[in-house]
């Protein structure tokens, strides 16, 4: 992809051109952010991307509200995001990017006199070939690397003062031999004259936006055009399952619940749309009471499981359809478009259908290809993994050779992303070719690893870290966790055992009933302070997030992707979690499907063993167990902003810290 602008040093405009792929502009290259341009062309901004409309491979009611939601209940305000109208938005494929040099103040290299110009336009027209205007020099000018930026959004140039005597033929900034842009100043260089005044005093956007977490004086504050603060992209993303149908089901009343069904293991079906919630499923357990009346009233009944027989010929035992199963098991809020029912639902139909419409392949299915092509070995090493999968709390492992991802960049923040602390703006209508305000989308399929955790695994977890969870006036629904009575391996067993004899669909309603949203800032959307809900919330998502973190860092060394190439995909509710190529290539190098067929074992065992190692303990562990060091990853690779992380919920939290986590992978 071409980014094009103007050079600055011509006298006529030119095209110049560096090749960017798409997803270097999704992140870098957005309109409105800055990046210095290869072969020291300076510091340019993005005016606008050329674009390809993307709205027939899009579900844009879903993603529009998505969008909408996260917006409109953003704690700094929105600025831009006008319309519920699907059509007054432009979904476009980034194709070419359009920029202009930016900031336009520079400092000759001779004399170090500022230069001050309003736009690039100006540059052009008045000073083609960047030299110093100050009379009797010839000096190359450079731009200062310096911005202010504003939480409102705004971003501007420094502003050269003029000196009272002098005027600004020998104003020069002054940097005080300070490395903090606050202690710069702008200085008369005039021999004997003593006039300077703070850069600070002239950089203000004169709006009357204050962020709701901000100090008094929260206005611009200048920095290194490069400073991560300049320019936050925001976005979310999701898997492509627009050709699968998923818009369909996502609009069809029952479309959640068919999902749900799935999970649960309700429905045999072979795909979501074959599912029937009027199917009649399993059996509703009469009260022990009265099958023993039966079998002490009846002379020939001489067992429970007789009695039992007795009450189902009776028709006592009736089975039940699946919507009503699933009636009686969740307890999930079902009225309005964003209720509890819809989000879990939502989530889990991607889960569901990712699984039915997506080219994958279990471990089993890996090894029985082995058998079939004579590679016995091969076949008996991927058979050992599920040894090691088990013990380490997993339910299964699959390859997907073709995982659409889809990624939607609907606005920026400055100054911070922290919603308390900034505003968020959606970018301008000019932004790019379409009629509408951009939200730009970059679609990528590639090859990817699936991990899902054994739920009943995760509820013994839930019941030895969270008390209440035993508790049926403190839980949603009526189904409980057997209590823990210490973290001994008979108490451990005990409770494994009462947790295995619930269903498997009452053990995935349990998780259901109690995982709340998270929003991709790390927030956790439950409004009950220290509730179960809250606490299994925590715990599940932070396991599952820490656990995607290790995999990632674990995967680099083994799969032959540079980290940086390795993103996650998170179901929280499913207790999934995918690792992905976001190379963004035509083809995949097949780097996935090797690392699990020869080296599962491997990726395993060094995510047990080195996944709590930090050179920054003990100081990491007393802060949380979260770092550069241990798990944090790049940006392009986290869906959550290495927020919300930490070792302590895998391996158990360390004798020097006040938590007392159990871990996950000690039990």
């Amino acid at each position: 992809m071409e980014v094009q602008g103007h050079p600055q040093h011509l006298q006529q405009p030119i095209t110049m051109s560096m090749e960017r792929s798409k997803s270097q502009v999704l992140y870098q290259f957005l309109p409105e952010n800055t990046f210095d341009y290869s072969g020291q062309r300076g510091i340019w901004k993005t005016t606008r991307l050329e674009t390809s409309d993307a709205s027939g491979t899009v579900s844009k009611d879903y993603i529009l509200g998505r969008v909408l939601a996260r917006v409109r209940n953003w704690d700094g305000g929105q600025n831009g995001f006008v319309s519920n109208n699907t059509d007054h938005y432009h979904f476009g494929v980034p194709e070419g990017v359009r920029a202009e040099p930016f900031p336009t103040t520079y400092e000759c290299q001779k004399c170090d006199k500022a230069h001050g110009y309003y736009t690039a336009d100006e540059v052009k027209n008045n000073n083609p070939d960047l030299t110093c205007e100050r009379s009797g020099c010839d000096g190359n000018l450079e731009q200062y690397q310096f911005v202010s930026v504003h939480t409102c959004g705004e971003i501007r140039r420094l502003y050269p003062q003029k000196c009272p005597t002098h005027g600004d033929q020998h104003v020069i900034l002054n940097r005080r031999n300070s490395q903090r842009v606050r202690n710069f100043h702008w200085s008369c260089n005039v021999s004997g004259c003593s006039w300077e005044t703070p850069i600070r005093n002239y950089q203000n956007c004169n709006c009357d936006y204050r962020a709701p977490e901000a100090e008094e004086n929260d206005g611009m504050y200048t920095t290194v055009h490069r400073a991560g603060s300049v320019f936050y992209p925001h976005y979310l993303s999701t898997v492509n399952l627009h050709t699968a149908g998923i818009g369909h089901l996502r609009n069809s009343e029952d479309g959640a619940k068919r999902a749900i069904a799935k999970l649960f293991g309700l429905s045999d079906a072979d795909s979501l749309q074959d599912v029937s919630l009027h199917q009649r499923t399993g059996e509703v357990e009469v009260d022990d009471e009265k099958v023993v009346e039966i079998y002490t009233t009846h002379d020939d009944i001489t067992t429970l499981d007789q009695a039992r027989e007795y009450l189902r010929e009776q028709g006592t035992l009736e089975s039940q359809t699946i919507l009503e199963r699933l009636g009686e098991t969740l307890a999930l809020d079902a009225d309005g478009e964003t209720s509890e029912l819809t989000e879990a639902g939502d989530e889990i139909l991607q889960y569901v259908l990712s699984r039915e419409s997506l080219t994958t392949d279990t471990l089993d299915e890996l090894e029985s290809d082995a058998r079939d092509r004579g590679f016995s070995d091969k076949a008996d090493r991927i058979n050992s993994y599920h040894d090691d999968l088990e013990a380490l709390g997993f339910d299964d492992v699959r390859v997907i050779e073709d995982f659409p991802v889809q990624t939607f960049v609907y606005g920026y923040t400055r100054g911070s992303r922290e919603e308390g602390e900034a505003r968020i703006n959606a970018f301008s209508q000019s932004a790019s070719d379409g009629d509408g305000t951009p939200i730009f989308v970059d679609t990528s399929e590639t090859e990817a690893v699936q991990f899902d955790l054994d739920p009943a695994q995760v509820l013994l977890w839930l019941a030895l870290n969270i008390p209440g969870t035993s508790d049926p006036s403190a839980v949603n629904g009526d189904i409980v966790l057997p209590e823990v009575s210490s973290r001994d391996d008979a108490a451990l067993e005990h409770a494994r055992s009462e947790i295995e004899s619930l269903s498997t669909d009452e053990q995935w309603a349990f998780l259901l009933n109690h995982l709340a949203p998270v929003e991709r800032y790390g927030k956790f959307q439950t409004d009950l302070d220290d509730s179960v809900e809250e606490q299994v919330t925590e715990h599940v998502f932070q396991l599952v997030h820490t656990l995607s973190h290790i995999l990632l860092k674990q995967a680099s060394t083994i799969s032959g992707f540079d980290r940086t190439n390795l993103s996650e995909f998170l179901f929280p509710r499913a207790l999934s979690v995918v690792i992905y190529a976001n190379n963004r290539e035509e083809f995949n190098i097949g780097g996935m499907h090797t690392m699990v067929e020869q080296q599962l074992d491997n990726l395993l065992g060094q995510a047990e063993t080195h996944g709590n190692e930090c050179v920054y303990d003990p100081v990491c562990s007393q802060r949380g167990g979260a770092c550069l060091s241990c798990l944090h990853v790049s940006e392009i690779s986290c869906s959550y902003f290495n927020q919300v992380l930490s070792r302590d919920f895998l391996f158990g939290s360390r004798p020097n810290t006040d938590k007392d986590i159990a871990g996950y992978w000690t039990l």
